[in-house]
């Protein structure tokens, strides 16, 4: 699939012109007050590609949608944040959503961007860790979406939490504190922050992939509130139409795309800027969108897989 020529001169006058870039980065900050909100788990780089090339080929605005995208902040909960804001819709990993409905947030998962979980744990390049079973005895550091993670994945493989130590980190020195030898592994998603390893210490981290110990999930899940979902139905499915339009021509284009969201998106002066860091991470995430799955069934969630336990 190519970008059509209406789209590809969109494209191209963008990328020739920081003018024009600078422009289009307003559209993430309209003076309007926009009709829907798509609240993301992480700052603006290409793990929300689809997103940001639909948003920058208009393909919200063709469909009447006023969307305004916006990155993850720091101590953000996101499925609280949706479920305590009107109109807004937002994206994390399928664990997170069961939990919120578990406890009576009244959402709904409505598609996935990636079919697979990227949650994986890094290790210092030592050949020390090899094995999840590796880590027994030793500290391991995860975000606060990961704590459940690690719970199930120590069960599925006889573990008790005791085997394992697990601290909550927050993402700000955490390759410090994997360096310093503080923790033997880190929570990492595996599209993004082992690119950033390899760039930081001039090789490739160990690598321990959570589909790989039996974690089965979704990730990047789309999900809405009821009242959105019962008051905005046209909205809602001309946003998925326009998000995974965007992530099919995105999937086709992964350099030009990579070069867009790194010159036009990312937060200035963030890793997310360098253009060869943004391809080879998208090529990767392109691997999880299409993890199963044929081009045509992109976003599809199963409600039996959906049903399982995700381990």
């Amino acid at each position: 699939m190519q970008l059509n020529r209406r789209s590809l001169l969109k494209y191209s006058s963008l990328l020739g012109a920081a003018t024009v870039a600078s422009a289009m980065r307003s559209r993430l900050a309209q003076a309007d007050e926009p009709a829907l909100t798509m609240q993301l788990d992480w700052k603006l780089n290409v793990q929300f590609a689809g997103l940001l090339l639909a948003d920058h080929l208009g393909l919200y605005r063709d469909r009447n949608l006023n969307l305004a995208i916006e990155p993850w902040q720091s101590g953000m909960v996101v499925t609280d944040f949706v479920a305590e804001n009107p109109l807004t819709i937002g994206c994390v990993e399928q664990n997170l959503i069961l939990d919120a409905q578990a406890n009576g947030a009244p959402l709904k998962a409505i598609a996935t961007m990636f079919q697979a979980s990227p949650y994986a744990l890094m290790c210092m390049p030592d050949g020390r860790i090899d094995s999840f079973t590796d880590l027994i005895g030793k500290k391991v550091g995860v975000h606060v979406d990961g704590i459940k993670v690690m719970e199930l994945v120590k069960g599925v493989n006889d573990l008790t939490n005791e085997d394992i130590e697990v601290v909550e980190i927050p993402y700000e020195d955490k390759l410090e504190r994997l360096e310093s030898g503080e923790f033997a592994a880190i929570q990492c998603y595996a599209v993004d922050e082992p690119i950033a390893f390899a760039q930081r210490f001039g090789s490739e981290p160990e690598i321990l992939h959570m589909d790989d110990y039996g974690y089965r999930a979704y990730a990047q899940v789309i999900f809405t509130t009821n009242t959105v979902l019962e008051t905005m139905p046209d909205q809602v499915k001309a946003f998925l139409e326009a998000t995974f339009d965007g992530w099919k021509q995105a999937i086709a284009n992964i350099s030009s795309t990579a070069q867009l969201v790194a010159e036009t998106y990312a937060e200035p002066d963030s890793k997310y800027t360098n253009v060869d860091y943004q391809t080879r991470s998208l090529d990767l995430v392109s691997q999880y969108i299409l993890r199963g799955i044929s081009e045509a069934e992109i976003g599809r969630i199963s409600i039996d897989r959906w049903q399982q336990p995700p381990i």
